[in-house]
């Protein structure tokens, strides 16, 4: 798929930029549209520990008064640090699949399958079952913020 751009101040050397989409790049789509299962999965288990815990709505978190206010705090909070990093995670591997899409696709499948982990361990484990989700879920957007670096050198032409 070729893009053209063009430019709307009028420049002696830019009249306008064309660059091509991968064809891999449909892997980065893939995984935008798993993420959407991810917070889906994550929602639920909200839902449900509210129905368990009656914690109603709009009640965001259970008040430290309630009976079981440590226990859907937890499943609560997986969800709310997911939604916190879902968006800038999702647009690095959308910029950063448009130069490296398989690798994109790869780590942002890997960032997902950490914040199930994240999830299910924190609702479980409370705090300290978090980590291991943690971990691998930096495994993935760590190296997609540094990737972006790079992409964008590519995208520029520095590299």
């Amino acid at each position: 798929l070729k893009l053209r751009f063009s430019c709307p101040v009028r420049r002696p050397s830019i009249a306008a930029m064309v660059f091509q989409i991968p064809d891999e790049f449909g892997y980065v789509v893939i995984t935008v549209a798993t993420s959407w299962l991810v917070n889906t999965f994550l929602t639920v288990q909200v839902a449900m520990a509210r129905k368990k815990f009656n914690v109603q709505y709009p009640a965001l978190y259970a008040e430290k008064g309630h009976a079981h206010a440590e226990e859907f705090n937890c499943v609560q909070r997986a969800h709310q640090n997911t939604l916190e990093s879902w968006a800038p995670v999702t647009i690095l591997a959308l910029v950063n699949g448009l130069v490296y899409p398989v690798a994109s696709a790869v780590l942002f499948a890997v960032w997902q399958v950490g914040r199930i982990i994240y999830g299910i361990g924190y609702a479980k484990g409370g705090p300290t079952g978090r980590m291991a989700g943690g971990i691998i879920s930096h495994l993935g957007d760590l190296p997609l913020f540094l990737m972006a670096f790079y992409s964008g050198a590519v995208i520029a032409k520095l590299v």
